[in-house]
């Protein structure tokens, strides 16, 4: 739903003549508003707010030096006073345009006149106040060559955000300075040149700038001071400036120490995040002189709420082509504020006041005081404006009492009554009224007296409701829900290596074996011919170099179908000449739908297929390179029934103790090793294996949002249910292993355990935000 909301915008279109020695100017002032959006450069937002931009003192001042000029001297300099407004609610944006500069000869041609556009005098640049959105410094000085920014193509001078230091509001008061001059090389034009003037010439003397005066120099400029809620024009920019370093003007690098940093190495990615070890937005060290560096949110904040298609995400990181990743957060909801309006007395048409009830101007009642007893009346009328509304009643502490009834156009909407020595209240919703809809109020009573009157009161209110779109903050809702079913398995089965893919190929199921007969021989290689493996290197001792077996206690060892043995007893069979690492790519190949993508696929299909084109194919990446293999290596170490994926962040490692639970944690990465798990769309620099741009965060991405494996964290990717991540972890004799959120921590879990989805987006880069501040009751409204 769209707020009703009103926009001003005081636009300023300055005429300006100049003859020999004064300089005039002619100000047209245009006031436009309503319940607008409103386009201002690439910026697309709304105002919620109707107040006054004063800019006032608008002048013109003659050349400092009207004699020698070239190009680098003013021809003439006009300053704007811009004043502050003290009660503004979001904000005030200054920008300026020039819409015509130019110099019309006697004899018909027209000379382009160079603009410079500087701001002055509005304050160092801090957390109130910002300059241009391209320069991001306190004296913006911009050149603009005859039309080069013309009409709409607004240029952004300054903006004030909102200040609430001690309770009050601050405007700041500033300049806005431009210069005009000429430029030699726009003296001639075309094929014609001016006889008046003096081609080739970069110095004009003071009698042709005389002369040239009197031919007509005009400057139409627009100026726009607009209040309102400020957003850069995509939810991207608006991550990179949430978090400025005040030296660079770049966002905190997650390298350093800084604000909610203590390290000076900067944040520990080995533990969980805090207010030590990074809550807010970060710059991902390595990334700076990027195209589009990554910065992403980490630790318990809470402006990271987006609504887009009409449902709730929270913003993760951007991409590397600069859009933003989203993780989807629960449906959205509708917030109802009201501003109730007591009514004045011209808009009710009385029908019937047999108590000859009073309007009190002071408080909007009808009055009556009741000094006798019994005493009974009715009050009925009509209102004048369509619209809700709620009709109250009360009555003062007196010692009566009495019985009282409301009707709707006959049908009774309230019976009720009025204690004795209390003060009584009742309200009643009336709903939707017309011109044409009668209210009736009656009441019977007694026991009031003149030295006891009882005095009631009656009045309608008109409901002036407004409603914002929320986002939830509890996160019941952020699992998707598939045919009523919110937990799913990653995959129907866990117990293949195959099994942790988002999408798998061959399938070599875990087998038990028991106890192989004594004397059986194992080789550390094969060789195959005529559908036949032949062991080599045999031993009757199974360890980290003889996992091979045809299960014979025959030394040749000859066998159609080979065991490969990764863990004690714990093998898979093995045919056509493949070995293990063969095997290995074989169920890596994306062939079949992981469960996780068959049902993140359903719920796209039925949700999301009317925002694809405001989407970008990025990465999702499900790497599946092994960091530690142990036993699925022909080289790998025996008796360790774990061997780990290497994950995005670098190595993960168990020891190997008796516990397995020691870790060792890199630094995460966001690069996918393998093109083969880097799933996209159409994306060349990925797999193009997905239907849809829609897939599952990283573990990696959990971990720079805060995460931290078995250890609990407040962070705000912390859900009510434990959910799956896109990262597989471990392929044991148990089954295959992938991450998930599970509450706090992060965990591993078997794929073939229920858990639930929580389906990951990326906007493209530049898509405007229309509203909001990224809290949960005040979302970023990505237009869709």
């Amino acid at each position: 739903m769209k707020k009703n909301i009103f926009v001003i915008i005081l636009s300023m279109l300055v005429v300006i003549g100049i003859t020999v020695g004064v300089s005039y100017a002619f100000f047209n002032y245009t006031k436009t508003g309503g319940a607008n959006v409103i386009k201002v450069g690439r910026v697309d937002f709304i105002s919620n707010q109707t107040k006054t931009i004063n800019l006032s003192n608008a002048y013109p001042i003659d050349p400092t030096e009207p004699g020698i000029m070239n190009d680098d001297t003013q021809v003439g300099t006009y300053e704007l006073t811009i004043v502050g407004d003290t009660d503004y609610k979001r904000g005030i944006e200054y920008l300026i345009s020039v819409t015509d500069a130019n110099i019309t000869t006697s004899n018909g041609i027209t000379v382009p006149v160079s603009m410079d556009i500087s701001v002055t005098n509005l304050g160092t640049e801090n957390a109130n106040y910002f300059t241009a959105r391209e320069e991001k410094n306190a004296s913006i000085y911009k050149k603009l060559i005859g039309d080069a920014i013309i009409g709409d193509q607004m240029l952004l001078v300054g903006f004030i955000k909102k200040n609430t230091t001690a309770g009050t509001v601050e405007g700041i008061n500033g300049k806005i300075t431009i210069k005009a001059y000429f430029d030699a090389n726009k003296i001639e034009v075309g094929n014609h040149k001016d006889n008046e003037l003096i081609s080739n010439k970069t110095v004009l003397t003071l009698a042709e700038w005389n002369s040239l005066q009197t031919k007509g120099v005009s400057f139409k400029i627009k100026v726009e001071a607009n209040e309102g809620i400020w957003v850069k024009q995509s939810l991207d920019d608006i991550i990179r400036v949430k978090n400025l370093n005040t030296t660079t003007n770049q966002p905190i690098m997650d390298n350093v120490a800084s604000e909610f940093v203590s390290a000076s190495t900067g944040i520990n990615f080995g533990a969980v995040s805090s207010d030590t070890n990074g809550k807010g937005v970060y710059m991902r060290a390595g990334t700076e002189n990027d195209a589009y560096p990554i910065v992403y949110y980490r630790g318990a904040v809470t402006d990271n709420n987006v609504l887009f298609a009409d449902k709730c995400w929270k913003a993760v990181r951007t991409t590397d082509t600069g859009g933003v990743k989203l993780i989807y957060n629960g449906e959205s909801t509708v917030n109802n504020t009201y501003n109730d309006v007591d009514l004045d007395n011209n808009k009710y048409n009385i029908l019937t006041n047999t108590a000859n009830l009073e309007f009190n101007n002071s408080d909007k009642t009808w009055t009556v005081s009741i000094t006798e007893s019994p005493y009974s009346f009715e009050f009925s009328f009509n209102i004048v404006d369509n619209d809700e509304y709620i009709f109250y009643a009360t009555k003062n502490n007196s010692p009566g009492s009495g019985g009282i009834s409301l009707y709707k156009n006959g049908t009774q909407l309230l019976s009720s009554g009025f204690s004795s020595n209390t003060e009584a209240n009742i309200s009643q919703n009336c709903g939707s009224l017309t011109s044409s809809d009668s209210i009736r109020f009656t009441f019977n009573g007694g026991g009031f007296s003149e030295n006891n009157p009882g005095i009631i009161k009656i009045k309608m209110v008109k409901r002036n409701a407004s409603s914002q779109v929320a986002c939830n903050t509890t996160y019941n809702d952020a699992v998707i829900s598939v045919n009523n079913n919110t937990a799913f398995k990653f995959n129907l089965n866990s117990d293949s290596p195959a099994y942790n893919g988002y999408m798998y190929g061959d399938v070599y199921t875990h087998n038990y074996s028991g106890l192989a007969p004594a004397g059986t021989y194992y080789g550390s290689s094969f060789t195959y011919s005529n559908g036949e493996y032949t062991l080599t290197n045999t031993s009757t001792t199974k360890d980290g170099t003889h996992h091979y077996s045809c299960n014979s206690t025959n030394a040749e060892g000859k066998c159609s179908t080979i065991r490969y043995y990764y863990y004690d007893n714990y093998y898979i069979n093995l045919t056509g000449g493949d070995g293990v690492e063969e095997a290995l790519v074989k169920m890596n190949t994306n062939t079949t739908n992981s469960n996780a993508k068959t049902q993140i696929d359903s719920w796209y299909a039925s949700n999301m297929t009317s925002v694809t084109n405001k989407l970008e194919d990025t990465i999702w990446c499900n790497d599946r390179s092994i960091g530690k293999a142990n036993g699925w290596s022909t080289t790998g170490s025996w008796g360790n029934n774990y061997s780990d994926y290497a994950l995005l962040y670098g190595a993960y490692e168990r020891s190997n103790n008796a516990s397995n639970t020691s870790i060792v944690k890199n630094r995460p990465s966001l690069a996918c090793a393998n093109i083969n798990d880097a799933f996209t769309v159409s994306n060349g620099n990925g797999n193009r294996k997905l239907i849809y741009p829609v897939a599952l965060l990283t573990e990696d991405e959990m971990v720079l949002a805060g995460g931290l494996v078995g250890i609990s964290s407040t962070f705000y990717l912390n859900n009510l249910t434990s959910y799956w991540s896109m990262s597989p972890s471990t392929v044991s004799e148990f089954g295959s292993y992938v991450f998930c959120v599970s509450g706090d921590p992060i965990n591993e879990y078997e794929s073939s355990l229920t858990k639930s989805l929580r389906p990951s987006v990326s906007l493209k880069q530049g898509l405007p935000v229309k509203q909001g501040t990224g809290t949960a009751n005040d979302p970023y409204v990505i237009d869709d």
